[in-house]
């Protein structure tokens, strides 16, 4: 009999916090007239409808709220460890300065992390359609908050100009976050070399075009980058064709860490469980395999050393 999804031990950390609301949540807020389209014609429509909720949060509360409830959400789907990636700057200077609100969206994921009794991170963004003195506060900003894991950049036009943000993410580095960059999704190799050499990306949301590049894909695997890759995403938006073509799984034949998300699971429609279960029922994947993804995510930096082993022995009791 296969072995439980919702139990297998997981991180979930390509997922932006405005597009992954529960959709109750979201209603609660925007009223029960609120839908959600059952088809993007392109990127573009799925960008106008993503940015209908953020304006649905007219106050501090409000926006907790929405945070606890995508965690309770995620504890609930077996997530150990949830790193949301975050833009206060599409609720600030609304809801109070750009600081004022990382701290209350931060402080509320980590007390909602604190009751289900996960452990929640941060990934402070930038979108690439955003000027460097929004990057540069936000770096200030994710150096010097506790809760914050990660300082990422976010964008559908790939390759991005991603080296004018460099010294940005130079200062999250050095204030110990790991640096996540959107690249090989739109874009191909140079995208990710970019995202690589440009701005010192240790991880990439998406990825997945690197398999069109073999000696792109050997570095991946020799500098064990993580690609946080998300399969319906993928598909719903046009980049892959079907979830049977899907590059995830020649990645992991390569030897390159994945972890597998739902990226933006109010519009898609399917959590990081789903994923999973593509995984399987779709790719043909092991339970053994499944675990070794798993495996992958719980090594991210962001956990600490007693909980991280504390995870790996329950992944590897899942699989006895």
């Amino acid at each position: 009999m296969p072995r439980d999804l919702v139990g297998l031990p997981k991180v979930h950390v390509h997922v932006h916090l405005d597009g992954s609301y529960p959709l109750t949540a979201v209603r609660a807020l925007a009223g029960p007239a609120f839908e959600v389209p059952t088809s993007f014609p392109d990127v573009w429509s799925f960008f106008d409808a993503y940015g209908t909720v953020p304006p649905l949060v007219r106050t501090v509360d409000d926006l907790a709220t929405l945070c606890r409830a995508l965690v309770r959400a995620e504890a609930a789907n077996g997530v150990l460890f949830l790193e949301p990636a975050i833009e206060p700057q599409l609720y600030a200077p609304r809801l109070g300065s750009l600081e004022t609100v990382t701290r209350a969206i931060v402080d509320a994921l980590q007390r909602a992390g604190d009751e289900a009794g996960i452990q929640v991170g941060a990934n402070l963004t930038v979108n690439t359609d955003q000027d460097l003195p929004i990057a540069d506060e936000l770096a200030r900003i994710a150096a010097k908050l506790d809760g914050i894991t990660a300082f990422g950049t976010a964008g559908f036009v790939e390759p991005a100009g991603l080296g004018r943000f460099a010294g940005a993410a130079a200062r999250a580095r050095d204030a110990g976050l790991q640096i996540v960059a959107h690249a090989g999704q739109t874009g191909g190799p140079d995208s990710v070399r970019e995202a690589l050499d440009d701005l010192g990306a240790t991880r990439l949301s998406h990825g997945i075009r690197s398999v069109e590049d073999p000696a792109l894909l050997a570095r991946l695997s020799d500098e064990q980058v993580v690609c946080d890759v998300a399969p319906v995403s993928n598909v719903r938006l046009g980049i892959v064709p079907t979830l049977a073509v899907h590059p995830a799984p020649a990645l992991v034949a390569a030897g390159v860490p994945v972890t597998l998300n739902a990226d933006d699971e109010l519009w898609f429609g399917h959590s990081v469980v789903d994923q999973y279960r593509i995984a399987r029922e779709e790719w043909g994947l092991s339970d053994a395999e499944l675990a070794g993804i798993a495996r992958a995510g719980l090594l991210i930096h962001g956990l600490n050393e007693d909980t991280r082993q504390r995870y790996l022995n329950a992944l590897d009791d899942w699989l006895d």
